[in-house]
This record gives structure tokens, sequence and C-alpha cells, in this order.
């Protein structure tokens, strides 16, 4: 397997899609703003498309030093984990999408746990699973950037919060 194009392919797509999200967030921004626990989990539905696209610049620049690429991921883990700790947490008056997001945001922290523990102790991979420890990375990012893409998709398509059409 060709992890430096994997990883290429990775990068371009989350910030594609990182743009694409910010747009969204712009095109609804009342009602994704005013509320700290709504504004809370846009950014962390940002955090799904900049965190894999980070990770994948760093596994780029390793060369002969894995210790870039272990010190990426595991600093985005940590902070993959901190963010969906946080975001969770304050939404007032859960309904529709953001309780669903607020319940289902929590997958996002076990996989953030492993891309963490991966970046620690990679030989564990190797002997567990015979995989690269790249590989298992490049794995964990696609579910994170596959959760990002289902959040996003639900906090645009939720109705306004007043029922109403918006107004242009």
């Amino acid at each position: 397997m060709d992890t430096a194009t994997f990883y290429a392919t990775t990068s371009a797509v989350s910030f594609t899609l990182l743009g694409f999200w910010w747009v969204v967030v712009q095109f609804r921004h009342e009602e994704m703003t005013q509320d700290p626990g709504r504004r809370r989990l846009a950014f962390v539905v940002s955090l799904h498309f900049i965190l894999p696209g980070l990770m994948s610049l760093g596994a780029l620049l390793t060369g002969d030093a894995p210790l870039v690429w272990r010190l990426t991921f595991g600093v985005a883990g940590i902070a993959g984990m901190i963010a969906v700790v946080t975001a969770s947490r304050g939404i007032a008056d859960p309904t529709g999408a953001i309780a669903t997001i607020g319940r289902w945001e929590w997958l996002a922290f076990p996989l953030y746990a492993v891309i963490t523990v991966v970046a620690i102790r990679p030989d564990l991979v190797q002997s567990a699973v015979g995989l690269a420890p790249l590989q298992v990375e490049g794995t964990v990012m696609t579910l994170l950037v596959f959760l990002g893409i289902v959040f996003a998709w639900a906090l645009f398509t939720e109705p306004h919060p007043t029922g109403a059409a918006r107004e242009v």
C-alpha cells in the first residue's frame, strides 16, 4: 500500500471538506453561533476535517523521521478527545439533529484514543493486527472524516429552529 498517496489524498479531501463546512456555517451562521453548545458542535465538526488533514500532512513529512508522524498524531488525538468531551456538553435544549449529534459524537472519542495510542506505541498494532501503524491510523482517520461528513450533513439539514423558512 502506498501510504504517501493515501495521505496526500486524505489531506486534500479533508481541507476541501473543511472549506465546504465553513461555507455551510456561514450560510447558517445565525442559528449555529447563537447557542454556545451549537457553536461547539460546529467547531468539533470542523475538527473532524482539520485534524485528519493535519495528521495527513504530518505523515507526508515523516520521511526518515517517524517521530514527526507520531508527535503529530499523538497531539491531534489528544486534541480530538478534549474537543469531543468539551463539545458534547452544555447544549441548551438539545433537539433533533443537535441531540443526535450530541449522543453520537462520543463515537469519535475512542477513535481519537486509538490514534493517540498507536502514535505512542506503534509496535502494538504491528504485532496485534499485522498492519503498519500508518495504515491503522489511516483507517481510523477515514472513520473520523466519515463522522464529520455525517454530522455536517445533519447540522446543515436541521430545520430552522423556529420551524419557519429562512428569509433571504
